[in-house]
């Protein structure tokens, strides 16, 4: 698959995301999110801010989130489609490199 097809599958996830995210019902005191992809022990999602926002504020956030300790590791505020692919993608890789075995696992398995 070449980049510009990965680029345009990211791009589809994510206004598939997004319009799942907009179909979510509004709750008292909570954000609307959509887990876009797990990569490893790391999910990527999506969610809106809560209240409104300033003129200029984002679309809506993402976040690299670590399930193992259950605690967000990033987040990007994105005001567009561009904004909402360059986070994911870097926050792919960062999953990607978390999940790799670590160097004493791979020395402590050898031998």
């Amino acid at each position: 698959m070449s980049s510009c097809d990965d680029d345009a599958s990211v791009r589809v996830k994510i206004m598939r995301g997004y319009g799942k995210l907009l179909g979510i019902p509004h709750i008292a005191h909570g954000a609307r999110v959509v887990a876009l992809e797990r990569v490893g022990d790391c999910e990527i999602s999506m969610f809106e801010a809560l209240g409104a926002g300033p003129a200029g504020a984002p679309l809506f956030w993402m976040e690299l989130f670590d399930l193992r300790v259950d605690s967000s590791l990033d987040s990007c505020g994105c005001h567009n489609l561009g904004d909402a692919a360059d986070a994911f993608e870097g926050f792919a890789a960062r999953a990607r490199r978390l999940a790799e075995p670590s160097l004493c696992a791979a020395f402590a398995t050898e031998g």
